[in-house]
């Protein structure tokens, strides 16, 4: 499937010439795959003010050959660092972004040297806040694998009763993802009773007990497209306190949505999660952010965060998931995935 390469070169070209810059080093597999479609690895990118070369060795160059158009495929015989030297004294270039949050820096040192007198500047986030608005093509692979996410969701829960390990509830979910073509995004989180007060609490062989409460946090990978969707599972009567935090949560996640809508500033759309949270007399047992950005890579641009003053746009895929942590109680974690729309948004996991 194209995703509209040439729109997205066109895109960072643009950016670039906003710091001043004509060329570019991409080293970030997922800003490689982004630009060219390229699904192998031991690759990179480099941007020109004329052109764009993709730099590979002779385990792929046939495969980018066939899959990467728009771009001069050059095989790496003896040194990446020679390659990309003679690119840029052959396109006379002075100055070069590269992905400074990406490339070690020994290796960054080691190639300003290889290209003098041209000058390696760094950068950061140029394609990141790219990919933070998807394409149509990219919402529809989205939507696919929260699709498959919420169908494995439901054929699952069935599972899920007293005296079953949580581990084997992990591997039944990546099994019912391979089943459908797919992957697991991260390693699944079951979690129950006392264990949901951790975050990213491990799968163990505990069991699942009477009146207890699971959390199930699981996403699938269809091609190149990620879903994170997190869910409570209660088994008979489980305790009012987690009842009580459960509707809290509940309530601070619509209060949070109800917000979204193009122009907004993501700041406001955490503070209004995390403030109502507050306001219930639990602000210090909701630690994280209230969500994060989600599309080739699981965490990924926007990070929705009190700290991030950036404005909404339409396109962008975020999940919403405010949570109550009760160390050596339990936790409540809801998470879902909201799109951006031109008026509002869409929740893709509902």
């Amino acid at each position: 499937m194209i995703f509209g390469h040439r729109l997205r070169l066109e895109k960072l070209r643009v950016e670039l010439k906003k710091r001043s810059l004509a060329s570019l080093i991409v080293t970030s597999e997922t800003n490689v795959r982004y630009l060219s479609g390229f699904k192998g690895g031991d690759s990179l990118i480099i941007i020109t003010p004329d052109s764009q070369f993709f730099l590979t060795d002779s385990r792929y160059t046939e495969e980018a050959g066939d899959s990467v158009k728009g771009f001069t495929v050059v095989e790496v015989t003896t040194s990446t660092y020679d390659c990309l030297s003679e690119i840029i004294k052959k396109n006379r270039i002075k100055k070069i972004g590269f992905e400074s949050l990406n490339l070690p820096y020994e290796i960054a040192r080691r190639l300003a040297g290889c290209i003098r007198p041209a000058k390696l500047i760094p950068t950061k986030n140029i394609i990141e806040n790219l990919r933070a608005v998807k394409d149509p093509a990219e919402i529809t692979a989205i939507k696919r694998s929260a699709d498959v996410t919420i169908d494995v969701l439901k054929k699952v829960v069935g599972k899920v009763r007293p005296g079953i390990p949580e581990r084997s509830i992990s591997d039944s979910i990546e099994c019912e993802f391979i089943k459908r073509g797919a992957r697991i995004a991260f390693d699944t989180i079951t979690a129950h009773g006392r264990n949901c007060s951790k975050p990213h609490a491990h799968a163990t062989e505990e069991c699942i007990a009477n009146n207890d409460v699971v959390m199930l946090d699981m996403g699938c990978k269809i091609g190149l497209y990620n879903s994170d969707i997190t869910r409570m599972v209660f088994i008979g009567k489980v305790k009012n306190k987690i009842k009580e935090i459960y509707n809290i949560v509940s309530a601070a996640q619509n209060t949070a949505i109800e917000k979204i809508k193009p122009g907004v500033k993501i700041s406001d759309i955490d503070l209004a999660g995390r403030g109502y949270i507050a306001r219930k007399g639990y602000g210090k047992f909701f630690g994280h952010s209230l969500g994060h950005g989600i599309g080739m890579d699981v965490h990924e641009e926007p990070s929705i965060s009190k700290r991030n003053d950036n404005i909404l746009k339409s396109g962008m895929v975020f999940t919403v998931e405010p949570a109550i942590y009760l160390p050596k109680l339990g936790g409540v974690r809801i998470e879902d995935m909201v799109l951006v729309t031109d008026k509002g948004y869409e929740i893709l996991t509902r």
